[in-house]
């Protein structure tokens, strides 16, 4: 077997002794990130409780798959992802075909992005998302992040 796909499936099912969807799938952009996008990432992450398997853009960016293997693994995570927490302050059209993903498996969303920042009018209307939050800095919507997380649990 590849070495690459060993890796794919070593980090997805080192959470298999989960028997219920546990993990919490922040999405945003990858290849338009700058280090306040990281910033950003790594304090939501740092919200959730250990008791989640918590999957962000910070392990995809660490992730070395060809593009085949970046999509399998983006839909192999979906496949036991309880909510996500979409970041759309930038342009991301994989984090599009996630959300279209989440959709199609019910999964509940939240959408944050930077005060001022365009969200797409399919993503507004799309009945999975729960609410859409605007912020300046990511500690403004730390309530809104947590009851989201509460209320899907």
């Amino acid at each position: 077997m590849d070495e690459k796909f060993m890796d794919i499936a070593i980090e997805i099912s080192k959470h298999s002794k989960y028997k219920d969807k546990n993990r919490i799938l922040i999405t945003g952009a990858v290849l338009g990130s700058d280090s306040s996008s990281v910033e950003t990432y790594e304090k939501i992450v740092s919200l959730i409780d250990s008791k989640y398997v918590v999957s962000s853009p910070l392990d995809t960016m660490k992730f070395k798959g060809n593009d085949t293997e970046r999509y399998e693994r983006a839909m192999q995570l979906l496949q036991d992802t309880k909510m996500m927490i979409a970041e759309m302050s930038n342009v991301s059209t994989g984090q599009g075909m996630e959300i279209q993903e989440a959709v199609t498996l019910n999964i509940p969303i939240l959408v944050i992005a930077k005060e001022g920042s365009k969200i797409s009018g399919l993503v507004k209307g799309c009945k999975n998302v729960k609410n859409i939050v605007y912020y300046n800095e990511i500690e403004d919507i730390e309530h809104q992040i947590l009851q989201f997380i509460k209320e899907q649990e």
